[in-house]
């Protein structure tokens, strides 16, 4: 039930975020792909939000990190309740991040 939970969470996270994919995908040449080449995991990555840079994104770096980051959203991402997004949790983001603009990507490259 809790890993259903935080899907959903994460899930709600991303949608708010794919707004900004699907602009980068649809200006000039990113209908074709261009802006994808050679992408890596390391391009989904939250790290950006830690501020103080200790490995771990706590709820008042998240918030601060972008206007659309809400409280509601870090609880259901936040998969053991302690107040931060650790590695693991952060690996789990980034992981749905581009599995949708992969999907995202291949819709657009087909049209």
């Amino acid at each position: 039930m809790k890993k259903t939970s935080v899907w959903i969470g994460v899930l709600m996270f991303v949608v708010a975020s794919q707004l900004t994919y699907a602009n980068q995908h649809e200006s000039g040449d990113a209908k074709h792909g261009d802006k994808c080449e050679g992408m890596t995991q390391g391009d989904f990555s939250i790290s950006g939000l830690d501020a103080n840079k200790d490995g771990t994104i706590t709820k008042e770096e998240y918030l601060s990190g972008d206007k659309n980051n809400t409280e509601k959203t870090f609880k259901h991402i936040d998969a053991n309740s302690d107040g931060k997004l650790d590695a693991p949790e952060q690996k789990e983001i980034e992981a749905v991040y581009k599995e949708i603009h992969q999907k995202h990507k291949a819709k657009t490259t087909t049209m």
